[in-house]
């Protein structure tokens, strides 16, 4: 009866201990995904600021390699202040909701004409 006991108690332990390796697997994968898109959003506008930044292509949907369907936009837009705009670049992933934090993120520069 102690050993049945014993067995159960061993059992019900190893089981969370599973559960808990999962979670943190899981969690593991999705930060090195989103740090991968965030590397790739900065790579973009780098690239963009070694451009003309007086001529950046927007609207374009451009899909991120090695990452699981996200895409990654470029849109440009202007301020309140003359000679000065904004570039935003947005990464989304493929059938997550815009505010989901872990399946969208969103890089803005300011820059003078």
């Amino acid at each position: 009866m102690e050993l049945l006991i014993a067995m159960t108690v061993l059992l019900l332990g190893l089981l969370a201990i599973y559960q808990l390796n999962n979670a943190s697997r899981t969690a593991s994968m999705a930060a090195e995904e989103l740090a991968f898109v965030q590397l790739a959003c900065q790579t973009k506008m780098n690239e963009l600021l070694a451009l003309n930044t007086r001529r950046i292509p927007t609207g374009a949907v451009e899909t991120i390699p090695n990452t699981n369907n996200w895409t990654m936009s470029v849109t440009t837009f202007s301020l309140n202040r003359q000679g000065v705009y904004g570039v935003r670049i947005t990464a989304q992933k493929r059938g997550a909701a815009a505010t989901d934090v872990n399946g969208s993120y969103e890089l803005v520069r300011w820059f003078l004409q």
